[in-house]
């Protein structure tokens, strides 16, 4: 019999996938951030996406509940932000144990709102269900003018590649007190500079060979351009930096910092560029030093030792 561990996360998610229906209305299913459903009354988009956050998986028990709740909608948020959407609707469904003080969810539900506030998201419901451990399963929807959606699957071979902040080192606090970078990704979609997009949550090694897989290209990236907080390998692997990670055509580079320093207080670091090595990733050093990065990053289901079997 074939379990989930023997599996591992991806393969189970592909055979999943592999199983689900298509619509007319459908532009994007599962794959990319988000899933994309045409409103063509409208001339709009609708983005779907949805993430879990568990204890002891995704934060630990007796964690600031404000701060749970942070991370559990701004999750949802970041994928929306990936697309360029402007997020809309979240629904909350919560599984606690019975012995949970009130006063919790009640901090869960203020992180919350917080952050839904800020980007002008609005929770419409949910429901609570009993179970051995505090988990948070949210459900989020946004909009965006028909056809625009940034996709893994844009970028093009000679693509310069971009990240909207410093990576790493994320489990000693950013993980959880994160900002999505929403007002970054609808400016990021209105500016027409950029070919894809998907935020970082598995982590740079692992998130950069999802666009290198749809869109049947290579890339290299250059370990002293990476922004880092910590180590290369942590700015590498560690994941849920929940920063976006874009690719735009080389002739568009100078314009598309030049806007982005005048709009956000921020830097847009370069750090590479798409080739034709077709999903191939390379990292290279100082003088003629070069790798091929392999897949390190963390696994729901992963066996013990670090692979699956």
């Amino acid at each position: 019999m074939t379990t989930l561990g023997k599996m591992g996360e991806h393969e189970a998610i592909r055979r999943l996938t592999a199983m689900l229906g298509m619509h007319a209305d459908l532009t994007v299913g599962a794959g990319d951030d988000c899933a994309v459903v045409k409103l063509p009354a409208i001339g709009f988009d609708q983005v779907f996406t949805t993430d879990p956050v568990v204890e002891g998986v995704h934060f630990l028990k007796g964690e600031k509940p404000e701060r749970i709740g942070n991370k559990a909608v701004g999750r949802v948020l970041s994928d929306m932000a990936a697309m360029g959407a402007q997020p809309q609707w979240i629904l909350v469904n919560v599984v606690a144990p019975a012995d949970l003080e009130f006063s919790v969810l009640e901090g869960i539900y203020s992180g919350i709102g917080r952050l839904c506030g800020q980007f002008g998201a609005t929770v419409i419901g949910g429901d609570l269900a009993k179970g051995p451990v505090l988990e948070l399963h949210v459900f989020g929807t946004g909009i965006l003018p028909s056809g625009t959606a940034l996709l893994r699957s844009g970028a093009k071979v000679g693509d310069r590649i971009f990240v909207t902040g410093k990576l790493g080192d994320s489990f000693s606090g950013k993980h959880l007190d994160f900002t999505p970078r929403v007002s970054e990704g609808i400016w990021l979609r209105e500016s027409g500079l950029v070919h894809s997009m998907m935020d970082l949550s598995d982590g740079l090694a692992t998130d950069l060979r999802h666009i290198l897989k749809q869109s049947g290209a290579g890339a290299e990236i250059a370990a002293d351009l990476v922004p880092k907080n910590g180590t290369l390998e942590q700015a590498l692997f560690d994941g849920e930096d929940f920063e976006l990670l874009l690719t735009a055509a080389p002739e568009n580079t100078e314009s598309l910092k030049t806007q982005w320093a005048q709009k956000f207080d921020s830097e847009l670091f370069e750090i590479g560029g798409i080739t034709e090595n077709t999903g191939e990733l390379a990292l290279t050093g100082s003088g003629k030093s070069r790798r091929i990065l392999t897949d390190k990053a963390f696994e729901h289901f992963q066996t013990e030792g670090g692979k699956n079997e």
